[in-house]
């Protein structure tokens, strides 16, 4: 089984045994982990960090939002997990089916990146600290896919805290090279100018 599958029914588990559609990452080593471990016959030595990229793909999927910078995520791909407080004659609202075309991302060089910044964020130094480590989010000035049709590469990713990573999606912070904490890799102007000019209009 791959560890995305592994990881969705973990966290189906989690939210059905909690009637709750929030769940946190410690509740999924606590709970989950030696399953998912079991699941997909993981026999490597990080699977705490295995797990963090796999909840990272999930958010840039929208299959999970993420809800505070200590690791807590809200599920938005489950039917509704009979919480206590619906009424038993509620009814959930109609569905539509929906196809998700995903970006093949070269998950290589946001590893090597986040390495480079030790998994600081270049806009506010902060890196959130984990059990196992630490977790940063990484950021495409100019945006994959549709309409921006954004590359893929270095010049184009900046290292982001979750909290600055959502600001600069919905174009609620601009950006100045000179101001950034950490600048050690080379990026792009031209990418900063559209995500100023395009993505914060």
């Amino acid at each position: 089984m791959t560890w995305k599958k592994a990881v969705l029914q973990a966290l189906t588990r989690l939210a059905k045994r909690h009637s709750s559609r929030i769940v946190t990452r410690q509740k999924i080593l606590e709970e989950e982990l030696d399953q998912i471990i079991s699941d997909t016959q993981t026999d490597g030595r990080t699977p705490g960090q295995t797990l963090n990229r796999i909840l990272q793909d999930l958010r840039d999927e929208g299959m999970l939002s993420f809800l505070d910078n200590k690791g807590t995520y809200g599920l938005l791909f489950l039917g509704n997990p009979d919480p206590v407080d619906i009424a038993r004659d509620y009814n959930p609202p109609p569905r539509d089916p929906a196809t998700i075309h995903r970006i093949r991302r070269d998950t290589r060089i946001v590893a090597q990146l986040k390495q480079q910044y030790e998994y600081r964020c270049q806009v506010c130094g902060h890196r959130v600290e984990l059990k196992d480590g630490y977790y940063c989010e990484a950021h495409h000035l100019r945006p994959l896919g549709q309409p921006h049709n954004g590359p893929d590469v270095p010049e184009n990713i900046i290292i982001v805290c979750p909290n600055h990573h959502v600001q600069l999606d919905y174009g609620a912070l601009k950006l100045n090279l000179n101001e950034l904490l950490y600048l050690e890799h080379a990026l792009n102007q031209s990418f900063i100018d559209y995500h100023n000019n395009e993505v914060c209009s």
